[in-house]
């Protein structure tokens, strides 16, 4: 993981003129699990290659494995 990326970020790049804060806006816990659940459905699709699915399992331990998914961080269980 480079040192722009933090865990949860699918991808690390600094958009001119916007704050970190701003760039973060997209990385709500809800976008981090619409992201992931992306990825899980790419997993179990026929149609896609298996290069496609060795990205969606990298990309899915990064946002961080089945945590990344909203309803399963214990609150409120």
């Amino acid at each position: 993981m480079s040192e722009s990326t933090k865990p949860g970020q699918h991808h690390a790049y600094k958009a001119a003129g916007y704050s970190e804060t701003d760039q973060n806006l997209n990385n709500s816990p809800e976008d981090v699990s619409n992201k992931a659940q992306g990825h899980k459905a790419n997993l179990s699709n026929p149609n896609t290659s298996e290069a496609s699915k060795q990205h969606s399992e990298k990309v899915l331990k990064e946002l961080g494995g089945e945590e990344a998914f909203y309803g399963k961080q214990g609150k409120g269980e």
